[in-house]
């Protein structure tokens, strides 16, 4: 993932790097565009940092100061941050208006270290995608006769309420239905080889790169990447999808069902959480993205999702999450997404899993294999949910302990321990009380010292 830290907008800030003159002995400094640390025998005088105003950003201000004799503060607005010795203090700053940091000292023996990211505040932009809509139709339609054939008598309690299951797909099949005859498409059945080869949302990213179905292309000269082996096999797939696009009429699919996803992106957007949540994640795993967007859709079958994204990219696309209860009436409609819990999964948990995979996958091969021991006493519990090998397990493991921290760090610890005390015991990840534990530490003393990987690989190794 690509940093998106905006390292121009330090320009103008102005500091002395070289050793104050006046009562200042022993200076050593090292400073970077988003970092200072400095040491010194003795240190009287005041340091400076100044931002510009930016609109929409803020300041993630990280200091520790170390202090045998003296006094060491950092000031903001001429008031002093709260600092406890040898921790690591975190604040916000919105730069609403210009801002100064000042580190200021009385014959001070120590050292700080400070690291002061200027970020975007990020936000959550919510949308249907016409490609997307069109590749889970085409899904719909390959499952169409299978979920017309499920029994009246088939049901399953959901909330406390008994709902057949059948009746889970009821928007799907609303939408399916006058277009159950292009099942025997010649169009869909290339596309359906394609999805025998591989799940259909594998290729999600690819379609979400591409021009809007039917006018869609493949550059020749250019390697379509995963789930495509060339061009040649690419292409294909993009000329049966604009085929079957023109064939069944999707535009006109599209806008007679403009209703429908109204409705669906308001009950989205009325039920997201705060976005605050999205500065934390950044500034705890140290890696912010540029976008983050959810891709609801009307096509995909019920309570279904995947990831998608890329460098500049964090999404995820999804279905409806409760039975929709009004799919016919366009005056009130109640499609099942305006589930508030689900959607914080998503953004959560989901959005974590962008950034907590990569860091597994760079964990190296022999610390794997050593606490791969690790995995056996919580095997058959974690094989039910899914989760069938050590890899996978700790992808899992520290996505759900950051479900934890941000909590914390969004001041909400009520929801930290019931997230903590549900996954311990209802879900048995027996080895997140200490993640979450190792991991605490690492923000409050650790932070300007090791990177989220280091601490992660670290954890790994001394798993108990």
């Amino acid at each position: 993932m690509k940093s998106s830290f905006l390292w121009g907008a330090l320009a103008v800030f102005a500091t002395a790097c070289a050793a104050p003159q006046s009562l200042t002995t022993g200076w050593q400094s090292r400073q970077a565009p988003d970092s200072w640390v400095a040491s010194f025998d003795q240190f009287t005088g005041r340091e400076q940092l100044r931002f510009p105003r930016q609109d929409e950003h803020l300041l993630y201000l990280s200091h520790q100061l170390t202090v045998s004799a003296g006094r060491l503060q950092v000031r903001v607005a001429d008031q002093a941050l709260p600092a406890t010795p040898g921790a690591v203090v975190h604040t916000k700053l919105p730069l609403a208006q210009p801002t100064r940091v000042a580190v200021v000292g009385r014959q001070a023996q120590g050292a700080f270290k400070l690291r002061y990211p200027v970020c975007r505040q990020p936000q959550i932009q919510v949308a249907f995608n016409p490609n997307l809509e069109l590749l889970s139709f085409c899904n719909l339609l390959l499952q169409y006769d299978d979920l017309v054939a499920i029994p009246d008598s088939q049901s399953v309690s959901i909330a406390g309420r008994r709902t057949k299951i059948r009746d889970l797909y009821a928007l799907n099949l609303k939408l399916a239905a006058p277009y159950k005859a292009f099942a025997a498409s010649p169009h869909l059945a290339v596309i359906k080889s394609y999805f025998d080869r591989s799940f259909y949302l594998h290729y999600a990213n690819f379609v979400l790169g591409l021009p809007d179905f039917p006018r869609a292309s493949v550059s020749p000269d250019k390697s379509p990447g995963p789930p495509f082996a060339a061009a040649a096999e690419a292409q294909r797939f993009v000329e049966a999808c604009n085929a079957f696009y023109r064939e069944i009429g999707f535009d006109a699919f599209l806008r007679q069902r403009q209703p429908y996803y109204a409705a669906m992106l308001t009950e989205v957007n009325d039920n997201l959480p705060p976005p605050a949540f999205l500065t934390e994640i950044e500034h705890f795993y140290g890696q912010p993205s540029a976008t983050y967007r959810l891709y609801p859709s009307l096509t995909m079958l019920f309570s279904t999702g995947f990831a998608v994204g890329g460098d500049h990219v964090i999404g995820n696309v999804f279905g409806s999450f409760t039975p929709p209860a009004s799919v016919s009436d366009e005056a009130a409609l109640r499609l099942g997404f305006a589930d508030r819990q689900a959607l914080r999964t998503v953004c959560v948990h989901e959005f974590g899993h962008s950034f907590v995979n990569p860091v597994i996958d760079q964990v190296g091969a022999s610390v794997l294999t050593a606490t791969a021991p690790r995995f056996e006493p919580i095997r058959e519990q974690m094989t039910a949910q899914g989760y069938n090998d050590w890899k996978i397990c700790l992808y899992e493991h520290f996505t759900r302990a950051g479900e934890v921290l941000t909590a914390r760090l969004l001041g909400d610890n009520t929801k930290a321990r019931e997230l903590l005390a549900e996954n311990v015991q209802q879900r048995h990840f027996r080895y997140l009380p200490q993640m979450v534990e190792q991991l605490q530490y690492w923000y409050d003393h650790e932070y300007l010292d090791k990177s989220y990987p280091q601490k992660v690989q670290e954890i790994i190794a001394g798993l108990r």
